[in-house]
């Protein structure tokens, strides 16, 4: 009886320092998160797993090591952690929400596109989910489709900002340049300080031969954020269209340094040189 006892005592007492153990190695991963020390982090995570790998809370612990792992640009562990959380909560609209932005990023966009589906079965009036559907859609060439995602997620959202910029990004693919415009100044007089609006509606503008228009949404660009390559790029095209073939390539040259392909930037080029 004696050792029975002793031994219910030894599972009772490993269980406790288990269950102790768990709960240090969650607390752990939020200091490291609050630090930002996201190796140590993912690591402290692994280890609460590996304490107890049955434990209901799982869910969330893997949501967030697979946050952290995409972070850490560990892309394919991520997609494992979401995928392992899902398994336990299958109808879970964040991990979906999670997974299918982590699928986007892998450039896996109808692994993406089905995760939305999933989410917008489970709420169909999800915003972020509606819009980033129907840039896939629109990725896709279904822009019927992506029109109705964009146009749903305004009637949802009369104020939404991300409809209009959907549809300005539909309507600016099939060469409404005008009706583009005038939607993206519609979200900038509400987001005046967003780099990537005025970088669209530049674009717009350049597509619609406005080129001094978009010379000074570029510049309002290059004041809230002077290291974006993207205005650079931009600005290198609204030179080339002026025939000012070395400023662009110096544009060209600083956007490769902050980060844009040199294969993309040097196809500019070489495009222009085509031309004449």
């Amino acid at each position: 009886m004696r050792g029975l006892l002793s031994i219910v005592f030894l599972i009772s007492f490993l269980f406790s320092v288990s269950a102790q153990t768990y709960d240090e190695w969650i607390d752990k991963s939020f200091e490291y998160i609050e630090s930002k020390n996201w190796e140590e982090a993912e690591k402290s995570l692994i280890e609460a797993l590996r304490a107890q790998p049955a434990n209901p809370q799982n869910a969330l612990l893997l949501s967030n090591l697979g946050t952290i792992q995409r972070r850490l640009g560990k892309n394919e562990d991520a997609l494992q952690s979401y995928t392992s959380a899902l398994m336990i909560t299958p109808r879970s609209v964040t991990l979906l929400m999670n997974r299918a932005a982590l699928f986007s990023e892998m450039e896996r966009l109808d692994d993406a596109l089905n995760d939305y589906n999933q989410v917008l079965i489970l709420d169909n009036k999800e915003e972020d989910a509606l819009y980033y559907r129907g840039l896939i859609r629109l990725e896709k060439n279904d822009t019927i489709a992506s029109r109705k995602d964009f146009e749903q997620l305004l009637k949802i959202n009369p104020k939404s900002a991300n409809a209009r910029i959907g549809l300005a990004t539909l309507l600016k693919s099939r060469g409404y340049y005008t009706e583009a415009i005038d939607l993206y100044t519609q979200v900038i007089r509400v987001n005046p300080q967003q780099v990537s609006l005025y970088l669209n509606r530049g674009e717009a503008y350049f597509l619609d031969r406005c080129l001094n228009k978009a010379d000074e949404d570029v510049a309002k660009a290059l004041e809230f954020d002077p290291d974006d390559p993207l205005a650079y790029v931009l600005r290198a095209k609204l030179k080339l269209a002026r025939y000012e073939r070395e400023d662009a390539a110096r544009d060209l040259d600083k956007a490769v340094a902050l980060g844009f392909d040199r294969t993309i930037a040097d196809s500019l080029l070489n495009k222009d040189r085509e031309k004449k």
